[in-house]
C-alpha cells in the first residue's frame, strides 16, 4: 500500500467528507473519518467498488456510498453506481476536492 493522503470531498450531495485514501494499484485504503475526523470507517478494496458492498462494508447509506464513490472514480477505480431509479439524496451540486495537511 502505497502513501496516504487526507482529503476534504464535498461531491455536491450537501456532505462534506474528510477522507483519507491509499492507492497504488493493488492494494487501496478509503477513511471516512466520519466522527469528527478523529475517528470513522474504513476499508481495504482491490479495484472495482460497488455502492452495495461500499454500504455494507463501511454501514452507510446509499447517498454517503455513493459519495465516497465519485472521489473513488476521480482516483481512477472502477465504480458502480445504483440504477437510476434508485431514491437518494443526488450529487447535484458543483463538487470539491482539498487535500488536506
Amino acid at each position: 500500500m502505497g502513501t496516504w493522503k487526507r482529503f476534504e470531498w464535498m461531491p455536491g450531495n450537501g456532505t462534506r467528507y474528510d477522507l483519507i485514501y491509499s492507492g497504488d494499484g493493488s492494494t487501496n485504503l478509503i477513511a471516512w473519518m466520519k466522527f469528527g475526523g478523529s475517528g470513522g470507517r474504513l476499508m481495504l478494496f482491490t479495484d472495482f467498488l460497488h455502492y452495495s458492498y461500499i454500504m455494507e462494508k463501511m454501514q452507510v447509506n446509499i447517498a454517503d456510498a455513493v459519495g465516497i464513490l465519485k472521489f473513488l472514480e476521480l482516483q481512477g477505480h472502477s465504480v458502480g453506481y445504483p440504477s437510476v431509479d434508485a431514491i437518494y439524496e443526488t450529487c447535484v451540486g458543483e463538487p470539491v476536492l482539498r487535500e488536506l495537511q
